[in-house]
């Protein structure tokens, strides 16, 4: 029985140790991590289906305009306490913002039933297979990126907004 009891603590211990070198050497970059590392990038390629409309997204073509680009979920609480700010921001933003949700964990019935509940009044798209995720380094919900007028990823933020912030920061990207 100490034997066993012995090994099972070994297991443990190499987990927690993977874990924690997985935690301090992340294998989860992307452009989040060197967003929060202070360096501005080129955003990265993302064309992805519309959710509820026929055509594409292509965040190329948006060049000129600052975007909003908000990865969220349907059962994720926090996305859920910032769909209002996000909601009233996209209502008052002008014709040089766009607002963009990103939905890559829900089924579709559950994907549209928090877009009415929260009335999103912008463009949903649909990564449907993870690759927009991953290469934009999402590692929870919500997590949003601004991409300045030139496609420059300026700023990443994990978690949900308070309202005065992303009205700071839609006008700093607007002015710079």
């Amino acid at each position: 029985m100490r034997a066993v009891r012995a090994a099972a603590a070994a297991v443990v211990l190499g987990l927690l140790a993977l874990l924690v070198w997985d935690v301090a050497h992340g294998s989860g970059g992307g452009v989040a991590a060197k967003v929060d590392h202070g360096h501005v990038v080129a955003a990265p390629s993302l064309t992805l289906p519309f959710f509820e409309r026929p055509g594409r997204f292509d965040l190329a073509s948006y060049r000129g305009k600052v975007v909003v680009l908000n990865f969220w979920a349907s059962w994720c609480v926090d996305c859920k306490l910032e769909a209002k700010t996000l909601h009233d921001a996209a209502e008052r933003a002008g014709k040089d913002v766009v607002f963009i949700g990103v939905d890559g964990t829900d089924l579709s019935s559950a994907a549209r039933a928090y877009m009415t509940r929260y009335e999103m009044n912008y463009p949903v798209v649909r990564d449907v297979n993870g690759n927009a995720k991953s290469t934009w380094g999402v590692t929870g919900f919500p997590e949003t990126f601004f991409i300045d007028r030139t496609g420059r990823v300026t700023r990443h933020v994990n978690g949900p907004m308070p309202a005065a912030d992303l009205k700071t920061w839609i006008q700093q990207e607007l002015q710079s």
